[in-house]
């Protein structure tokens, strides 16, 4: 039977932690570029590895579990 009500769509957590990740690394290259911040490699690159951990965990929460 058609109700007529459209479905919910599902949040993709994992896209979207991927997403806010990328979007907040390009705010802090480009606040760098504009001289506001100054970062250097010895500072950037624990971001970049907290970043793609953030990234990895939002995955694998949201990914289903196969049954043991």
């Amino acid at each position: 039977m058609y109700t007529g009500v459209m479905p919910r769509p599902t949040v993709d957590i994992g896209a979207l932690v991927a997403g806010l990740v990328i979007t907040g690394l390009g705010i802090l290259l480009l606040l760098d570029f504009l001289d506001v911040l100054d970062l250097s490699f010895g500072t950037l690159w624990p971001i970049l590895l907290a970043a793609g951990g953030a990234i990895l965990l939002a995955l694998g929460l949201t990914s289903p579990r196969a049954p043991r």
